[in-house]
C-alpha cells in the first residue's frame, strides 16, 4: 500500500534528453491523424513540462485531452472528502496498539506538526498521503502546488479543448481507498513511519527511473520485494493492470473520433500490460517523440 502512495509521487524535475521516452506518438490501425501518450505525476514543478521535446506542440495538435479523471469538478470534490473519513464512526486508535499509535502520532506531530487526535476518524491511506507529501517536500524543497494533471485539463478549458476523463470519481475513490482493509492500511501507515529513512530513498531511486524515461524498470522497483509496505500482487494489478485494461475499451474510440493527448500517471504506460503494449497489441504504432 505503501508502494501505491508512492506510485502517485513518481513525476519529479528533470533536464535530461531521454524524456521524450514520457511522450510517445500512437499512429496507424485507420487513424486519421496521430494522437499522444504522456506520462505524468502529480508532484512536478509545472517548468519541468517545458524541456519534454515535443510536448507542447503535441498538446497543440489534439482536440481533445484525456486524463485519469475529469480534475474540474465540484462533485468530485465533495464526493473525495466524504471517503476519506472512515466508515461506522470508526477512529484510527481502533486500529493500533497503544505502541503503534504513539509511533505515528509522535511523528506526525514532527513533520505535520498535528497528531492522530486531528485526523482520528480520516482513513490510513490519506493520512499516509500527507505524511509521504510532506516528508517528501521537506527532501526535494518541492513547493509546486499544481499538478500536470490538472494542468493540461485547464489550459485545455483555456483553448476550448474538449476534456474526457477515463473513469469516474467514483472509481478513483475506490482505487484510493478500497485498495486494501482498513487494518493493512493501518499496518502500511504504521511501517511507513518505522521505515521513514528506507521510503526516502526509495522516493529518491523512483525519481531517477522516472528522470531517465527507464519505465519499466521503474515499475519493476514500484512493485518492491514483499515487504509490508509494498503492495501485493492483487492491490497492484487494482492500482495499475486491470485500469489499464479497462481504459483500452475506451481509448481507441476517444482516439478515432480526434487526435487526443492522454495524460495518464507515468506506471501506466510501461510493463507487459501497460499501455504502450496494450495499444501496439491492438494494431496501433507507438514511438517515443524525440528531437
Amino acid at each position: 500500500m505503501k508502494k501505491k502512495i508512492v506510485i502517485a509521487f513518481l513525476f519529479i524535475l528533470s533536464l535530461s534528453a531521454v524524456q521524450a521516452q514520457l511522450l510517445w506518438k500512437v499512429t496507424g490501425n485507420g487513424l486519421k491523424h496521430p494522437s499522444y501518450l504522456f506520462g505524468t505525476h502529480h508532484l512536478i514543478p509545472i517548468q519541468f513540462l517545458d524541456s519534454v521535446p515535443g510536448l507542447f506542440k503535441s498538446f497543440n495538435d489534439c482536440e481533445t485531452v484525456v486524463g485519469e479523471m475529469v480534475m474540474n469538478n465540484i462533485d468530485a470534490t465533495a464526493k473525495i472528502q466524504q471517503a476519506a473519513i472512515m466508515p461506522d464512526h470508526q477512529q484510527i486508535n481502533e486500529l493500533l496498539n497503544d505502541e503503534e499509535y504513539k509511533t505515528v502520532d509522535t511523528e506526525l506531530k514532527s513533520v505535520l506538526k498535528f497528531g492522530l487526535k486531528e485526523v482520528s476518524i480520516m482513513n490510513p491511506t490519506l493520512i499516509l498521503t500527507m505524511y509521504e507529501m510532506e516528508i517528501y517536500k521537506k527532501l526535494t524543497g518541492f513547493t509546486d502546488d499544481k499538478q500536470s494533471d490538472s494542468y493540461f485539463q485547464l489550459i485545455a478549458e483555456e483553448k476550448d479543448k474538449k476534456v474526457v476523463g477515463l473513469e469516474t470519481i467514483d472509481q478513483q475513490i475506490a482505487v484510493l481507498f478500497g485498495n486494501g482493509s482498513l487494518e493493512r492500511q493501518a499496518n502500511v501507515l504504521v511501517e511507513t513511519v518505522r521505515q521513514k529513512n528506507t521510503i526516502l530513498k526509495e522516493m529518491i531511486q523512483l525519481n531517477k527511473l522516472y528522470k531517465t524515461g527507464k519505465l519499466d524498470e521503474l515499475i519493476a522497483l514500484s512493485k518492491g520485494k514483499g515487504n509490508i509496505t509494498d503492495m501485493t500482487e492483487e492491490e497492484y494489478a487494482n492500482l495499475v493492470d486491470k485500469r489499464n485494461a479497462d481504459w483500452m475499451t475506451k481509448l481507441p474510440k476517444l482516439m478515432h473520433e480526434s487526435p487526443c493527448f492522454i495524460a495518464v500517471g507515468a506506471m501506466h504506460l510501461g510493463g507487459k500490460n501497460g499501455l504502450i503494449k496494450l495499444l501496439q497489441k491492438e494494431g496501433y504504432k507507438v514511438s517515443p517523440i524525440s528531437n
